[in-house]
C-alpha cells in the first residue's frame, strides 16, 4: 500500500528517528494518539523520552547504542511539512539466544489516518527487522481495533495470545471467605507446582516481554538473603481446595503507581481459585496499594470484577516469524562494545 497522498500537500517522508530532533515531537503524537488509555505509568514514560531529550550526555551517547537499548529510540517516523504525524518504536529483545523485535507506539497523528501511513511505517519497520536478523516481530493490539488488527494480519502478522490487563479501582470491596477455601504462605516444596502453573498461565509467546522473572519466584539460598534486605521483596500465597493446592498468587510490590499480581492456578479448578486468591489479596494489601494483574483473557472475568478490578484493556499478540540468522545482531553488539 503506498501512502495517498492529499490534495495541495507535499510528500510524506518515511525515515529514521533521529533522537536529536524527534524525540519531544513523538511523545507529543503518543500522547494525542494514546492518552484516552494512558495510565500513570505511560505519563511517565513520556516524561522519561521528554528528559532525554535534553540530556545533552545521553544524545551524545545514544548514537553508538546500535539499538542495544530498552529505551523507545530507535524507529521510523513520518514527517509532512517539517512536521512529525507518524511513528512506529523499535525495541530488540534477547530471548534465549534469539533476537526478537517489538514493535509498539505505531502512532499517526488524527488528521494524517485514513492515507496508508501506519501500514508504510509498519512494513519499513518489518524489513529493517528482516535485515538485522531477529527471528521474529511481536507487536500488540488492542481487541477492538478492528482496522488495525486487519493491518497488521495484511502483513503477515498471526495471533498468539490475548491478554487482559486488570487494575484495582479506588474503592474497596470486603469480599467474603469462600468456603473450603484455605490460604497460607507458600512453603518451598510447593515451586514445582507453582513454576508448572506459571508457565501455563504465562506461557513462553507471552512472558518474554513481561517485567518479572519468575525466577525470582524460586526459594533458593539467594534470593532469600537478597529479599532479607529488601523492602520489597514478593509474597507468595497458596490457595488449597479440598486439601490439595489449586492456585498461587504472588504479591510483587513495586516502587512504581501500581504492584503486581501474579496469579497460577490449576486449569481444572481456574474460575476458583482466581475468586479466592483475588478476594484475599484485596484484604490482604493496604486499600491505598493500587493492584494490577496481567491474565488470559476471559479466564476468571467474573471474579476480577466482583472483587473490585476495573479492565484496562485486552490485548492480542500478534507475531511475524522469520528465518533468523544472528550474525547481523551480534555484529552489532560488537560494535557497540567497541563503541563503549
Amino acid at each position: 500500500m503506498n501512502i495517498v497522498i492529499p490534495d495541495n500537500q507535499n510528500p510524506p517522508v518515511i525515515r529514521y528517528l533521529d533522537n536529536t530532533t524527534d524525540l519531544i515531537p513523538v511523545a507529543d503524537l503518543i500522547e494525542s494518539c494514546f492518552s484516552d488509555h494512558m495510565d500513570s505509568d505511560g505519563y511517565e514514560y513520556l516524561n522519561h523520552i521528554r528528559k532525554a531529550a535534553r540530556d545533552t550526555r545521553f544524545l551524545r551517547w545514544i548514537p553508538g547504542s546500535k539499538e542495544m537499548v530498552s529505551y523507545p529510540l530507535h524507529g521510523f517516523v513520518c514527517v509532512e511539512d517539517n512536521k512529525v504525524v507518524g511513528n512506529l518504536t523499535l525495541i530488540p529483545i534477547l530471548v534465549r539466544d534469539h533476537w526478537r523485535y517489538l514493535i509498539v507506539n505505531v502512532a499517526v497523528h488524527p488528521d494524517y489516518r485514513r492515507h496508508g501511513i501506519g501500514h508504510q511505517l509498519t512494513q519499513k519497520g518489518l524489513q529493517h527487522i528482516r535485515e538485522h536478523g531477529a527471528s521474529s516481530a511481536w507487536l500488540q493490539v488492542r481487541n477492538d481495533n478492528p482496522v488495525a488488527i486487519d493491518l497488521y494480519k495484511s502483513l503477515g502478522f498471526q495471533e498468539r495470545a490475548i491478554r487482559t490487563t486488570w487494575m484495582t479501582n479506588n474503592t474497596q470491596p470486603h469480599p467474603g471467605v469462600i468456603a473450603d477455601l484455605t490460604i497460607t504462605p507458600r512453603k518451598d516444596q510447593e515451586w514445582a507446582v507453582h513454576q508448572a502453573w506459571l508457565r501455563n498461565d504465562y506461557p513462553p509467546e507471552v512472558s518474554w516481554h513481561l517485567p518479572i522473572s519468575f525466577n525470582k519466584f524460586k526459594p533458593t539460598i539467594l534470593n532469600k538473603v537478597e529479599y532479607f534486605f529488601s523492602d520489597i521483596a514478593p509474597k507468595h500465597w497458596t490457595c488449597h481446595y479440598q486439601g490439595k493446592p489449586i492456585g498461587f498468587v504472588t504479591w510483587d510490590s513495586t516502587h512504581n503507581s501500581a504492584d503486581m499480581l501474579w496469579l497460577a492456578v490449576d486449569p481444572q479448578y481456574s474460575d476458583l481459585a482466581v475468586d479466592g486468591l483475588l478476594a484475599f489479596m484485596r484484604r490482604e494489601v493496604p486499600s491505598f496499594r493500587t493492584l494490577t494483574i496481567n491474565f488470559a483473557s476471559k479466564t476468571g472475568d467474573e471474579a476480577f470484577i466482583e472483587n473490585g478490578f476495573v479492565r484496562q484493556n485486552s490485548l492480542i499478540w500478534m507475531e511475524v516469524a522469520f528465518q533468523a540468522s544472528p550474525i547481523p545482531i551480534a555484529m552489532r553488539l560488537f560494535d557497540r562494545l567497541v563503541t563503549l
